[in-house]
């Protein structure tokens, strides 16, 4: 349990340096971006690949990852169903496809990527364990959602859209680029050069500082959370922070998976909702305040709900 809270604190001390150098004006919303890009773009990737080059394949392709699956569609289910009966009883016209696609994101699509990474290295000491998580979204989710809000968009102004531009969505993802080319080493059992996994290495270990940071820069320049939207927004929140990570508990005790996979599981599952989700919902001009809302306030909650978790799960085991 120390080196849970260990980890946490060195994750916030991290993003405790961002919040104070936006303080002091020496990084403003320029660098915060240019550091996130530099993340994505150089970082993530071949922290991805010398990750699953890494990773046991066994852990990968396991039953963790149906655990993952079905608290991800257990979330979603609930908030589908929850706004198209609310709309029902309040005799209102169903929401949009756009708007549900968003809402379905906000409740299960977790940031892998700028939290999931950092915390699965400092609390569980191996990020491998974003990688099931992270096939999962870029693979399937991510291009299915915006499959789904390209073909509403043509729909509502007239415009065609490429399925095969939609279905290249993830190959044409650095992150997805990255997890491809190292679960394709493991899998082929052939060892780089020591020169390329050293250039690896070295490019990898600036991800992690380089998130946090950037991210502790958006905490202090980015504006609070609205007033609209409260009740789809608080019902998402529970969702999001409550429900995913629960029922991802639940399922791997079901499933009998070890205190260690238990706890990766459900971790993963509690992180916040991803700040993708505000791309997509700013691309597609749809729920932008609603994204913007959950994705502060669950990454706001995150940290003591993920350290509450990790802390029943070792209390229960």
């Amino acid at each position: 349990m120390l080196d849970v809270l260990r980890g946490f604190t060195t994750i916030w001390v991290v993003i405790g340096v961002g919040v104070l150098v936006a303080h002091l004006g020496l990084f403003g919303g320029d660098a915060q971006r240019m550091l996130s890009r530099f993340a994505f773009f150089i970082g993530l990737p071949p922290l991805m690949a010398v990750t699953m080059y890494r990773a046991d394949l066994e852990r990968i392709f396991s039953v963790n990852v149906l655990v993952s699956i079905g608290a991800i569609l257990v979330s979603s289910g609930l908030y589908l169903g929850s706004c198209l009966l609310r709309a029902r009883l309040a005799g209102r016209a169903r929401p949009g496809p756009s708007h549900l696609i968003i809402g379905t994101f906000c409740s299960a699509y977790v940031n892998a990527n700028n939290m999931g990474a950092p915390i699965a290295a400092y609390v569980m000491k191996d990020t491998s364990w974003v990688a099931p998580v992270l096939m999962i979204q870029v693979i399937v989710l991510q291009p299915l959602g915006l499959s789904l809000l390209d073909a509403d968009n043509a729909r509502r102004t007239g415009a065609r859209t490429s399925v095969l531009r939609n279905l290249s969505i993830p190959f044409r993802n650095p992150m997805t680029i990255g997890v491809l080319t190292g679960l394709a080493l493991n899998l082929l059992d052939w060892t780089p050069p020591a020169l390329v996994v050293g250039t690896l290495d070295l490019l990898a270990g600036t991800a992690v500082p380089s998130m946090l940071i950037a991210f502790g820069i958006s905490l202090r320049l980015g504006s609070p959370p609205g007033r609209e939207n409260r009740g789809e927004t608080a019902l998402i929140c529970v969702l999001k922070l409550v429900v995913q990570p629960v029922t991802a508990w639940v399922l791997a005790l079901l499933a009998g998976l070890d205190l260690t996979t238990t706890l990766a599981v459900v971790v993963m599952a509690g992180l916040p909702t991803a700040q993708n989700v505000f791309v997509f919902s700013s691309r597609y001009d749809t729920n932008v305040s609603l994204a913007r809302d959950v994705i502060f306030i669950t990454t706001v909650c995150s940290i003591p709900t993920i350290t509450g978790y990790a802390a029943l799960v070792h209390a229960l085991a």
